[in-house]
């Protein structure tokens, strides 16, 4: 492919010199088109890719000097042009996913309103059955499809308000309010989470739903707001810690199974673990300053609440580095290359791109200092004009 691609860039531009139309436009047109041919045939991966850059500049910079036409601007012209053509084609295919995702996004939301709406009906049309019965089975009937209900609360956008009214019941009632109210957050959480895949965001927003709304309710009745917050942020860490053990063993099972499975799923498992524990804090900064609505003392407990949990060693920090290193050994297990956790990748892209680093630094500083010079010239250009008058 290089040998095509080398002839037509030297013909179209020998054609683009004889028509008088060897502008920076029709270089860079010329080159583009050219190398976006070139890499869409190309089966040799990064090595072709380099092969076809480095011969593609090559061949353009000699036409140029051949027809005397070698200026920096048809030089860049030409280098852009390469780059543009080697990006070309992988673009369109990202814009084209891009935009097939965003039309996914929309359509889910649907899917979801439509889901919950169905939901709904199908509970209460089991619930009318029950009226037929007159004996037990109306009663199981009933508590069936509450169980149900209380289950896909969350779907149902019935979370918030059930938590809230939860917790005001126990508030009430007086008894072990702490224990209770953190069994009442984890399992609105629980149920949530297990509605959908491993998601940090989503950890966050349910957490943050469930635990606000139960502070309000004490706040509402203005008592037991240091004991609730305790329980609904321990009920909250619970239920995530439970996710996270349920995540690693499906990672687990990934692991012993022999037959094909999904890496992206494996991948964005372990990018959401990795992620759980930041998710969790700035849930619990998020609550904070919710804190600033209480009084002195309930907000003292609060924050004590949250910044013992930040300070010590967090076991959802913990149990999430442990189900994340699961992940990246069923990855190398299964022959996937990109096994490194953020950090570590950005370390070695840093390290990596020292030389890069500096030599981009020095063409910054020479760029900087050739306008600043140019400012320089041209205010003294000016001043001069002034003096003439």
């Amino acid at each position: 492919m290089p040998k095509t691609m080398k002839k037509e860039i030297s013909e179209d531009i020998k054609k683009a010199n004889e028509a008088d139309k060897m502008t920076a436009e029709e270089i860079k047109a010329v080159l583009e088109n050219a190398v976006s041919k070139a890499v869409q045939s190309a089966k040799e991966g990064a090595t072709e890719i380099n092969t076809i850059a480095k011969e593609a500049v090559s061949v353009a910079v000699q036409e140029l000097k051949d027809a005397g036409q070698e200026s920096k601007e048809l030089v860049d012209a030409a280098v852009n042009g390469v780059v543009d053509g080697i990006k070309k084609s992988t673009k369109e295919t990202m814009e084209a996913m891009d935009k097939e995702m965003l039309k996914t996004k929309y359509r889910l939301a649907e899917k979801k309103a439509e889901l919950s709406a169905e939901l709904k009906d199908a509970l209460d049309g089991a619930k009318e059955a029950a009226t037929a019965f007159t004996d037990e089975s109306k009663e199981h009937i009933e508590e069936a499809t509450t169980d149900i209900k209380l289950k896909s609360a969350d779907m149902l956008g019935l979370m918030e308000a059930t938590v809230k009214q939860s917790v005001k019941t126990i508030i009430e009632e007086g008894k072990d309010v702490e224990e209770k109210v953190s069994h009442v957050t984890q399992e609105a959480v629980e149920n949530a989470l297990k509605k959908a895949r491993l998601s940090a965001q989503r950890i966050k927003e349910v957490s943050k739903a469930a635990i606000v709304s139960a502070i309000e309710a004490a706040q509402e009745l203005n008592d037991k707001i240091e004991e609730t917050a305790r329980g609904a942020i321990e009920g909250a860490k619970k239920a995530v810690l439970t996710k996270i053990k349920e995540a690693k063993a499906g990672i687990e099972k990934a692991r012993k199974e022999t037959e094909e499975f999904a890496e992206e799923d494996i991948l964005q498992a372990k990018e959401d673990l990795e992620a759980i524990n930041a998710a969790f804090m700035e849930t619990l900064d998020d609550i904070s300053r919710k804190a600033d609505d209480l009084n002195d003392a309930a907000r003292d407990v609060v924050m004590k609440e949250i910044d013992e949990m930040k300070t010590e060693t967090s076991q959802i920090k913990e149990k999430a580095k442990e189900a994340a290193e699961e992940a990246i050994e069923t990855l190398k297990e299964k022959g996937e290359a990109a096994v490194y956790s953020a950090k570590e990748k950005a370390k070695e892209a840093f390290e990596d791109a020292k030389e890069e680093i500096e030599e981009l630094s020095e063409r910054m500083l020479k760029i900087a200092r050739g306008a600043f010079s140019g400012m320089v010239e041209g205010a003294k250009k000016s001043m001069n004009k002034k003096e003439e008058k």
